[in-house]
């Protein structure tokens, strides 16, 4: 409680400039006067009301050797301040009244005697020092049941304060360098009544290209209650569009929200005023900011708030335990509801990091960022501060958002669409997610019996087809009915083409599925065409094959599943149905090459590679059956690196590379070996290492050649 009044406070005080006074003389009047808001603060707190050091700069969220260096030393002061308090301090039914608001949103209570003596030393900056008249009576928004909440992390919808983010000017009268996920990339001073130019060119360092730009303008305030005087207001004209900038208050009220940090073009010129009545004196500072960062981080786990804004009664809580990825976010929650033309994802988060809410699969926090993906660009206009990458960053506990269904999943009016929300969360806790103006929806979680398995190649890439399995695109999870007890499979799922076609926003899911089996996790990827099920083999030679523990389940507790395989598949637009595939390997001996079908990473002799991951402007060597000995072997020097092999054959066969008896990177589960499965003349790719291009040195990788004659094979080793 006594951090929330001192803050209400701070954020009410305006910031007044130190003046010269004439002469040298300054009594404690004069002092009390000039004192910043924080200066007074400390200055109340420690001489009138004897609070410790420690006690200050918790309240003030201050290191204390700044509340030292705050603390006034004009003698006489303390005395000015105690007149000053008992000419003004409320008491009583006015105190209450007056302090009501900030004691209805502190934190947990404190004592009674804790109580007395904070309420007792915020009533003189609270009531006293404020400078402008200070009003804490602000408009609420109404509950369900038409009352504000009240009580332990009860909060107000869109009640977001980013001066806890930093969105705070410093003790200079400075923007902040940054604030909330955000870069500071210059600063302009305003004058009432003039016009300024401000050039925009915010680049990301990463790609060359422009990123999100914003602006925050800070307005020395006039009196809140006086309505004879506008409150300030910048404009800003850019594109031949005029925005409008709502003023923060210098001294931190009205605080810096969401709605006070406006996108603007990354590239331009644009002139900027403020209107409207400052005090005489006062000015105003605009920040422009950008989002620069190399890496996206969501914020540091911060605030413990339990229990959410109050849930209307036309409204879904999305709470249901989804499954788990193996890595990834901390929590999934996964849940069926039925959608009308009014609903709207609203999101309340009581700890600081990052939620990513997806309906259907399409990501609802999202600004435009994911198109970049998929070769689009962003709207700058729709760009947001604090969402980043299909996912919103809480900077502050207790903030709530709402998300805009996609037009394309918004049913007809009078209509219902049934749909699945999704939520993902890093390093959140305490998430509260609601589908307003929406219905619970039907869960379905029949098992799954075994299918035919429609185009599905039978025989692909040294696999054969192991068992098929009708999955719905739902995000739900299913047991599979009599899987295979090999445990050495490739999974595969066979999805519908996407019709949103490319232009489509890019699920950060990435299209993975979930494995479950005796609390451990694997993940298998979609394919649009049954001729990329051989790439997904492929791939999957790529990892070690494990299986990743749940660590809710591990040692003695793992006995108590009960070995049934379960699956889940993303989530897509209307549910399609989908194919899930499981393949178990072959033996080369007893593989059918002339049976299997042609693997989609080869093609046919003479043809142009239709898509290649190697580069081919440079060739690091070629091997050909003059180069092999008796035994097939030959040995080349390649320098280090990502590397891979073009490789023309014909008929049955088998290649194995290895680097000092070793198999190369990308082929330790086959144990080095490689083949094109197939008899028929073609070439194919193999990726062989991944590596660092900057790395100087040569390896001897020597190849193997076993059973292709020696004019049906040539090796170019190439660039990986």
């Amino acid at each position: 409680m006594r951090t929330a009044l001192v803050g209400a406070y701070l954020r009410a005080a305006p910031r007044r400039p130190e003046r010269a006074l004439p002469g040298e003389a300054r009594d404690a009047g004069d002092v009390l006067q000039r004192l910043r808001p924080r200066e007074r603060a400390v200055a109340v707190l420690r001489l009138v009301e004897g609070a410790s050091t420690a006690d200050t700069a918790e309240a003030l969220r201050l290191p204390a050797e700044k509340v030292a260096s705050l603390l006034p030393t004009t003698p006489g002061l303390a005395t000015a301040l105690e007149a000053v308090g008992d000419r003004h301090a409320l008491r009583g039914s006015d105190l209450a009244t007056e302090l009501g608001p900030a004691v209805a949103q502190a934190p947990p209570q404190p004592s009674a005697r804790d109580r007395r003596w904070w309420v007792a030393a915020a009533a003189v900056p609270l009531v006293a020092l404020g400078g402008y008249a200070l009003s804490l009576d602000r408009e609420e928004p109404a509950g369900s049941d038409g009352a504000a909440p009240t009580g332990q992390g009860a909060v107000q919808v869109g009640a977001v304060d980013l001066g806890e983010a930093g969105f705070e000017l410093d003790e200079d009268g400075e923007p902040p360098r940054g604030a909330a996920g955000l870069t500071r990339m210059g600063t302009l001073e305003l004058v009432p009544g003039r016009r300024a130019d401000l050039s925009l060119n915010t680049v990301d360092a990463r790609f060359g290209g422009h990123v999100a730009s914003f602006a925050v303008l800070w307005c020395d305030m006039p009196p809140a209650d006086d309505p004879a005087l506008d409150r300030p207001v910048g404009e800003v004209t850019v594109d031949g569009s005029t925005l409008t900038l709502p003023c923060a208050g210098s001294g931190g009220e009205p605080a810096v929200g969401l709605d006070h940090v406006v996108a603007l073009p990354a590239v331009g010129e644009a002139q900027v005023r403020v209107t409207g009545d400052l005090p005489p004196d006062g000015g105003a500072v605009l920040g422009l900011y950008a989002q620069t960062d190399d890496v996206v981080v969501e914020p540091m786990p911060s605030g413990d708030l339990t229990a959410g804004p109050p849930v209307p009664q036309d409204a879904v809580v999305v709470d249901q335990a989804g499954p788990e990825m193996p890595y990834g976010p901390d929590g999934r929650l996964v849940q069926p509801v039925e959608l009308s033309s009014g609903s709207a994802l609203r999101v309340w988060a009581g700890r600081t990091g990052a939620v990513m809410v997806l309906v259907d699969g399409v990501p609802v926090t999202d600004d435009g960022d994911l198109q970049w993906w998929t070769g689009g660009r962003a709207d700058w206009r729709e760009q947001q501060p604090d969402v980043r990458e299909g996912r919103w960053m809480v900077y502050v506990p207790g903030s709530v958002r709402e998300f805009t269904l996609p037009a394309d999943l918004v049913p007809e009016d009078g209509e219902q669409r049934s749909a699945v929300v999704e939520v993902l969360t890093e390093s959140t806790e305490h998430v509260q997610v609601v589908a307003t103006r929406a219905a619970p929806g039907d869960a379905d979680h029949d098992p799954l019996p075994r299918t035919d398995g429609g185009e599905a190649p039978e025989l692909v890439s040294g696999h054969r087809l192991a068992g098929a399995w009708e999955l719905p695109l739902d995000g739900l999870e299913r047991e599979l009915v009599d899987p295979p007890e090999d445990a050495d499979l490739t999974w595969a799922l066979l999805v519908p083409e996407d019709p949103r076609g490319s232009t489509g926003p890019v699920s950060p899911l990435g299209g993975q599925g979930v494995l479950r089996h005796d609390g451990e996790w694997s993940t298998f990827w979609s394919v649009p065409d049954p001729s990329d099920i051989s790439r997904a083999i492929e791939e999957s030679r790529w990892w070690d094959g494990s299986w990743a523990r749940d660590p809710d389940r591990a040692g003695p507790a793992a006995s108590t599943a009960t070995g049934a395989l379960r699956v889940s598949a993303p989530a897509a637009p209307g549910h399609p149905s989908s194919l899930l595939l499981a393949y178990e390997p072959v033996p080369y001996e007893d593989f059918d090459v002339a049976a299997a079908q042609v693997p989609g990473t080869s093609w046919p002799a003479g043809e142009e590679p239709t898509a290649s991951r190697l580069d081919s402007s440079t060739v690091l060597a070629t091997v050909t059956g003059d180069d092999l000995d008796e035994d097939g072997r030959t040995t080349v020097e390649v320098p280090t690196g990502g590397l891979g092999a073009r490789i023309a054959t014909e008929g049955r066969g088998r290649i194995r590379f290895q680097v000092d008896g070793e198999p190369v990177e990308l082929l330790t589960r086959t144990d080095g070996w490689w083949s094109s499965w197939t008899d028929q003349d073609v070439v194919s790719e193999a990726q062989l290492s991944w590596g660092s291009y900057s790395r100087t040195g040569d390896v001897e990788l020597t190849i193997t050649v076993e059973d292709y004659e020696d004019d049906d094979v040539r090796i170019e080793l190439l660039r990986g």
